[in-house]
């Protein structure tokens, strides 16, 4: 293409020749001008730092903005003498009159752009689709791009009735939709918030929803990723509270004052086993819940031996995970021999390399003759505890057709352990799953 344009004499008034060091155009400028680079190496910035060079002759740059209408998302530097042809953007038209091959050319990137967004689309549907809550993801003009499984149980539309529609059409008051988004865009984040839809089916329900922004890698704005979850039955208890409370208020007083007197005392040595009894079965019913998922989706992968999936499989399931809610540092996935076969940990700056390929077969698994999972307490050495530092794991055994083909392992929080489930390693030991 470019030897094509270059024998052009009608190309010389758009050649353009930049010093190096030179700024070619700068982030965030109104300029839409394109450029084919000619000769000469670019350099791509965002802020400061350097995130890509551009050396291929004939390259294309400078066409977002262009196509588009749109600001420049980076600034672009020659790393040398650079030769480009310039092409103001008002006089695109008779350029690509005079050389229609440069139109081929855009309509190439833009098919590939098209064809690399849309498989990335489908790789993230196919994964929300095994999430339990209702995952939705808007580009930045509001338009559905995601729309999962649980999504079409909780609205009640299906991904076909709401592929690229406005998501403020599932929301009863739009407006409300309206205050939270500029709350997201404001903060990067918010959860909990609780509006209402109108589901089809079953009428007026109440969905607690958080929110976060999306960015692509030069940290502009893409839209919208949001999780939903029915708590219509808690917003209708909570209705029937506000109801009774007038009467029933002062009844509960005096029932509360003669219970407080008859059993103060049983109250007074019965109060902690009873906390910590709710507090088991949170944790006991949270690891259940995440075994579950996590086996379900990983089960295939690994007993073919595909340790890519299985590792991006845990990456993204622990990263949508709310971290300061999380009672496990990381996952562990044994083989039959017990030998390590991946490892992913929710702190990113943690380097498991070193464990893969590690192995646990000096340890007993074998908690109960039926038990399908094991409760490992275990001293591990790292550069803050050289001597060791005691760790609770919990290991359930991963079977396909009645066939064991490994363990996951919890690696459990002590800290967390403690603090919001009030238990350590001799209550750990009493769970049945």
């Amino acid at each position: 293409m470019l030897e094509e344009v270059i024998k052009n004499v009608k190309v010389n008034r758009y050649i353009t020749p930049f010093e190096e060091g030179k700024a070619i155009f700068l982030e965030n400028d109104d300029s839409q001008d394109l450029f084919i680079l000619v000769s000469g190496q670019l350099n791509v910035f965002k802020g400061n730092t350097k995130i890509a060079e551009i050396t291929e002759k004939g390259s294309l740059f400078g066409e977002m903005s262009f196509l588009l209408k749109a600001k420049r998302t980076a600034t672009i530097k020659a790393g040398e003498n650079v030769t480009a042809i310039r092409i103001p953007k008002d006089e695109i038209t008779a350029f690509l009159h005079d050389f229609p091959e440069v139109a081929g050319e855009i309509s190439k990137l833009l098919a590939k752009r098209l064809d690399e967004t849309s498989r990335i689309l489908y790789g993230l549907k196919e994964f929300c689709d095994q999430l339990p809550d209702a995952v939705i993801a808007t580009d930045k003009e509001g338009k559905i791009i995601t729309w999962n499984a649980a999504a079409e149980e909780v609205y009640g539309r299906s991904w076909d009735q709401m592929c690229n529609k406005s998501v403020e059409e599932i929301y009863e008051k739009p407006q409300v939709y309206k205050k939270l988004l500029e709350e997201v865009k404001k903060k990067h984040s918010v959860r909990e918030k609780i509006l209402s839809i109108r589901h089809p089916k079953n009428g007026v329900r109440f969905i607690s929803t958080s929110s976060t922004l999306l960015h692509d890698d030069h940290d502009n704005f893409q839209g919208i990723l949001s999780l939903g979850r029915d708590i219509t039955s808690v917003k209708t208890l909570e209705k029937k509270y506000r109801q009774t409370r007038y009467w029933l208020f002062p009844s509960l007083i005096l029932i509360f004052l003669l219970a407080l007197g008859v059993f103060w005392g049983h109250s007074h040595f019965s109060k902690r086993p009873r906390i910590m009894d709710v507090n088991h079965l949170g944790l006991k019913n949270r690891l259940n819940k995440d075994y579950l998922l996590l086996k379900s989706m990983l089960v295939n992968p690994f007993e073919s031996g595909d340790r890519s999936k299985t590792s991006r499989l845990m990456k993204d399931f622990l990263n949508i995970q709310k971290p300061d809610k999380v009672p496990y540092n990381g996952l562990v996935l044994l083989d039959k021999n017990k030998t390590v076969f991946d490892a992913c940990s929710i702190s990113t700056g943690t380097n498991i390399s070193p464990t893969i390929k590690g192995s646990y077969k000096g340890i007993d698994f074998e908690d109960g003759k039926n038990a399908t999972h094991s409760v490992l307490t275990l001293y591990r050495a790292d550069k803050d505890h050289p001597m060791g530092q005691k760790s609770i794991e919990i290991a359930f055994e991963v079977n396909k057709n009645n066939r064991r083909i490994g363990w996951l392992i919890f690696q459990l929080d002590l800290h967390r352990l403690k603090t919001d489930y009030g238990t350590d390693v001799s209550g750990s030991k009493q769970f049945i799953f």
